[in-house]
Formats: C-alpha cells, sequence, structure tokens
C-alpha cells in the first residue's frame, strides 16, 4: 500500500480529488470516511478499493462489515467471493480479539460467519484452511479441540511459553547465598522491617528466573520492590522497572525512588515505516542491557506486549511480575498474570496481610472486604451518598464532583452507555468543569464539542501518532488510556492541540477527533493502572456481565484519598455477590500445564 500521499493532512472534502470523490460516493461512503481514506493513500483510495474493497475493514477497524459489504455488492463482487469470506473471518477474530480473546473455537466460529454471510460451512471452512496455509490464521487443538489464532498471536503465545519455561527451568543464581544477610541490609538501607510474608517474597524472587508477587492494596508490593532492587543493585545486577501505563510508572518512581518507565518505552517502541506498524528496538538481536526486569501493575499486561518483552530479555535475564490478580484484566486481548498464577507452575506470592499505615482506611479494609466476597462499610473515607433512580444518581454525581477541583476528582462508571455510561457522564460534567464561553473557541464531532481545557482520553493505539515536546524534540505513537487536557482549539482550520503527561503535544486534524473522547468520566476498564485523590462511582442497575465483583474491586482501588458511591447499597453488593468474570479464551495457562505434566 506503498503511496507518498499516505497520512496526509486532509480536514475536509474539499481536499479531496474529485475523482476520489465521486467514486467513494457511488460506493456509498460519508464524507467522514471520504476524508479519512483520501488521508490515508491518497488517490491510490480508487485502485485499492477497486482491487479489494474489504481492505478498508484492516485500515479502518472502527468501520462496520456491512459498510464495506455494501461497497463490494455495488462493485459487482459475487457473495461467494474469497475476498468477502477472508474479510468476514478476520473482522470476526478480530471481533472477539477485541473482547480480550486470543483464539476461538474453529467449528463453532466458522458456523457464525457462514450464518452471517449466508453460505455454506464447507465454503467458509475451505477459505479458512487457504488462510492457514498461507500464514494468516493458526488452526491447532488445545483441550482437545480444534482452536483458531491469528498467526502472530499463537506465535507469541508459544514464544512467550518457551521463554518461561526457560527462565523457570533455569538454574538458581548463587549471587545471594546468604539471603537473611542481605536483606536486614536492605532493610536497614530503606529502614523499613519486612514481615515473615514480604520476606518470603523477596526470598522467592531472589532465587527464580520468573515470580509473581500479588497482592491488594495496603499489602506492601511496593516495599517489595524497592527491597528487591536494593539488594540486586547491591550485589551489581542491573534492575529496570516498567508498567504498561504512563500513570502507573509516574506512580511506581513518586514511590519508590527508583525511576520506572512504560513497557513500551523500556522496549524503544517506533513506527515502522515500512511495515505501517509498531516495532521494538530491543528484541531478540538486540536484547535489553539489563539482569532483572520487574513490571508492576502486571495484571495489565496483555498477550503481544509480554510477548515482547519475553523476546527483549536478554539469555540469562530475570523476570519480576507484581500486580493485583483480582483486579480486571488487560484491556488488549489475553489473560497473562491470570494464566501464570492459575497454572501452578509459575511460583507466586500472595500478599494478604495489611500494614499499619494501611489499617485504618476503609477504602483498603473495604476493597479486602469486596475481594473477599463481604459488603462494605461505610464511613469515614468511604462514602454512600443515597439515591434510587438513575436520573437523581445523575444530579448528584454532578453536584459532588463540582466541589472538588478538576484534578483531583474522577467519575468511574461500569459502562461507556446510557444515563449513566461515560458518554453521557461527559456530556453532563463538561458543562460544570469546562461550561461554553464566548470566549473560548470549541470544535464539534459528531454530538462531541471540544473546548480549550477539557479532559480527554486517547482511546486507541496510534503509533504514527506525532507528538513534539517543549525542548523540540519529537517522537510518534500515543496510546489506549493516555490522558491529556485540550491546550487549543482552531475551528477555521478543524483541529485542536493536546498536552498528554510528561510534556507531549499533539495535534489532531478533525478526521482524528474520533481518536479521543472526554475523560471526566471513564468507565472502570479504562482506568486501570491510575490512581486518583477522589473517585465517584455510580450505583444501579447495570447488565450483569460488568457489574461484577472484580469490577468494582477495582474502581474502589483507583480512590487514594476518598471513594464516593451514588445510588443503591444493596446494588453494590449484589455486585460483591457476582463472581463472573467472562472468562476469556487464552492458552498460556493450558500450554503451561501440558508442558509440566507431559500431556
Amino acid at each position: 500500500m506503498e503511496n507518498t500521499d499516505r497520512n496526509q493532512q486532509i480536514t475536509k472534502i474539499s481536499q479531496v480529488t474529485p475523482e476520489v470523490t465521486l467514486f467513494l460516493r457511488g460506493l456509498g461512503f460519508s464524507d467522514y470516511y471520504i476524508i479519512k481514506i483520501f488521508a490515508l493513500v491518497g488517490e491510490a483510495a480508487i485502485a485499492l478499493t477497486e482491487d479489494n474493497p474489504y481492505w478498508l475493514l484492516d485500515e479502518f477497524p472502527a468501520m462496520k462489515f456491512d459498510k464495506a459489504d455494501k461497497a463490494a455488492k455495488v462493485m459487482g463482487i459475487e457473495e461467494d467471493s474469497s475476498y468477502r469470506i477472508e474479510a468476514a473471518i478476520r473482522h470476526g477474530l478480530s471481533v472477539y480479539v477485541a473482547g480480550g480473546n486470543t483464539f476461538v473455537a474453529a467449528r463453532e466460529f466458522c458456523a457464525q460467519i457462514a450464518g452471517f454471510l449466508d453460505l455454506s460451512r464447507e465454503n467458509v471452512e475451505d477459505v479458512m484452511e487457504d488462510m492457514a496455509l498461507t500464514g494468516d490464521l493458526q488452526l491447532t487443538v488445545l483441550g482437545g479441540r480444534e482452536v483458531l489464532y491469528f498467526y502472530g498471536y499463537y506465535k507469541t503465545e508459544c514464544q512467550i511459553i518457551s521463554r518461561i519455561v526457560q527462565m523457570k527451568d533455569a538454574a538458581p543464581p548463587k549471587l545471594f547465598a546468604n539471603m537473611d544477610a542481605v536483606i536486614a541490609k536492605a532493610e536497614a538501607k530503606g529502614s523499613v522491617k519486612l514481615s515473615a510474608q514480604q520476606t518470603d517474597a523477596v526470598k522467592n524472587s531472589l532465587c527464580r528466573g520468573i515470580s509473581v508477587i500479588t497482592g491488594g492494596p495496603g499489602t506492601g508490593k511496593t516495599t517489595i520492590i524497592n527491597t528487591l532492587i536494593n539488594i540486586m543493585e547491591a550485589g551489581g545486577l542491573k534492575v529496570a522497572v516498567a508498567a504498561p501505563t504512563g500513570r502507573a510508572a509516574k506512580r511506581i518512581t513518586q514511590t519508590g525512588g527508583k525511576a520506572a518507565v512504560t513497557v513500551h518505552r523500556l522496549l524503544e517502541y517506533y513506527y515502522d515505516e515500512e511495515a505501517h506498524s509498531m516495532a521494538f528496538g530491543r528484541n531478540a538481536y538486540n536484547p535489553l542491557d539489563y539482569d532483572v526486569v520487574i513490571i508492576d501493575e502486571a495484571s495489565m499486561m496483555d498477550l503481544m506486549l509480554m510477548g515482547a518483552v519475553c523476546r527483549a530479555l536478554k539469555p540469562e535475564g530475570r523476570l519480576i511480575m507484581t500486580g493485583d490478580a483480582d483486579q480486571l484484566p488487560s484491556v488488549g486481548a489475553g489473560n497473562v498474570l491470570g494464566d501464570l498464577i492459575e497454572s501452578g507452575y509459575i511460583y507466586t506470592s500472595r500478599l494478604t496481610e495489611i500494614y499499619r499505615q494501611e489499617s485504618e482506611s476503609k477504602i483498603v479494609l473495604n476493597a479486602h472486604r469486596i475481594n473477599q466476597g463481604r459488603y462494605p462499610e461505610y464511613g469515614g473515607d468511604f462514602v454512600l451518598v443515597s439515591a434510587d433512580k438513575q436520573q437523581e444518581i445523575l444530579q448528584k454525581i454532578i453536584e459532588l464532583a463540582s466541589r472538588w477541583p478538576l484534578d483531583q476528582v474522577q467519575v468511574l462508571t461500569p459502562t461507556k452507555k446510557g444515563i449513566l455510561g461515560s458518554l453521557n457522564l461527559n456530556e453532563n460534567l463538561q458543562n460544570v468543569f469546562n461550561p461554553p464561553d464566548k470566549e473560548k473557541a470549541e470544535i464539534s464531532f459528531g454530538a462531541k464539542i471540544y473546548r480549550a481545557g477539557d479532559r480527554v482520553m486517547q482511546i486507541k493505539n496510534n503509533y504514527r501518532l506525532e507528538y513534539r515536546r517543549k525542548d523540540g524534540k519529537s517522537g510518534k505513537g500515543i496510546f489506549n488510556g493516555e490522558t491529556g487536557t485540550v491546550s487549543a482549539v482552531y475551528p477555521d482550520d478543524r483541529k485542536l492541540v493536546v498536552e498528554y503527561d510528561d510534556d507531549r503535544w499533539v495535534e489532531y486534524p478533525y478526521v482524528q477527533l474520533d481518536e479521543i473522547e472526554l475523560a471526566y468520566a471513564v468507565t472502570v476498564h479504562k482506568s486501570q493502572g491510575s490512581e486518583f485523590p477522589v473517585v465517584i462511582i455510580p450505583m444501579s442497575w447495570f447488565p450483569p456481565a460488568l457489574a461484577t465483583r472484580n469490577l468494582i474491586y477495582t474502581a474502589v482501588t483507583r480512590g487514594k484519598k476518598k471513594v464516593v458511591i451514588v445510588g443503591r447499597g444493596d446494588y453494590f453488593n449484589a455486585m460483591v455477590d457476582n463472581v463472573q468474570t467472562g472468562r476469556r479464551n487464552s492458552g498460556l495457562k493450558e500450554r503451561l500445564i501440558n508442558i509440566y505434566e507431559g500431556i
């Protein structure tokens, strides 16, 4: 898809050539998509679409299959065309991956696609097998059934298993033979006294190639990490500390003393112009120059990022993963931390003791009560504001949120849609924190309005999105979940500028405004890895798949100083009772068990 016009700064339909506009309009595309397509590939849009209109689904994941399918019908492409079937298979499998799964049951999936396309199952099976032969897909047997992967996910899963087995089976390092002495020295340096549980976690992490430390808030994970760093660095080892998100890395740096970076930055990510995808400068051919890598907030690690870490570790490198396995799993596909722990073959230190400085916090105590299936106790820094109807809950949230400065409060909700969903909450909260002002420029995008001063969030990974810093340096890559503030709006040029954390400025032309949304309220999933002084949570009826114990546990543990529940306490209790987790299809656990049990 080489084209010199790729990624032009096109913001208006008048900037698109008449030929492309006429062609794409004839296929039923709106001006919005015409602008995006032309900005991406320029005049090559005609040739590419004439060759195979389904290419658009790969480049624009948010595009519905029906849109490309209607264009194909206008162009006379047959319903049983291999182009159409391949596109439906890729699109359908992508939907499962977006839901956190790394594979699907092949037989059931094939039947779904056949029904969706109104074709025979044999038609779909033939194309699926051809795609497996060409390396697009992987058909394999797992747990006694045939399953289907995108080949990249299958390969990554196998690479992770290979590296984990290598680290697990490596001979224990001899550097820390007298562990009691080195731990005592580290305690003195850090002015801490480890509990027996913490001491065991430190010892086990020191003598293993790969280990996991998991525990809820207030259980001393940070103390353990700092102790491990002190011991290892005193022993001459080079240690890196990383986290999946910038906010999590910043928090680790503030609480631990050693600078932490994002996993992407540790691996030296960059945008590969030839492959049109993200790549990492650190890999098997250029491994990390660290003896030990510690990854905090490891529950947020998805399969592909874990694979990149495993490839980048030097042959004798060691990996320590810390986090809270009871939180929601990663936004991306996979269940890495959960699979490693549940396999029973990766040594795991489970921290359960709450330490003195946290023992008076109702937030911490209630987080542990929730995790144990017990209902919360209200009072102090954990408050219930009673309300019944959803509209009443909404109004109370608006009134409560206005009591704190914007940088002190965050509304978290289980869902995006509905009266208490993030979209509606944001529209209302924007009017509180950043109301219309004739002196303030604004830009509309669909039903959304953006003004200077708005809090926003990037909602998809964009590895080619350019940013600049105040010092003049620039780079590429803004990731799903990063938050910032709109610093400038240019209505005439149809663009705005967002200032992200750690001094990065990004310019968004109109066609890229679908990549951000207001962030006065965010879903609990999007809040992972972040902490806020005050968290406000609506509590009403939500679909059972969302109203789960691990979701409310994750939400509550985002609050540092105060958690305010607005709504009905009985719905909160129902969430505590609901242990439904929406089990993901992920193969790490089963593959580890198969290896060590000789299956």
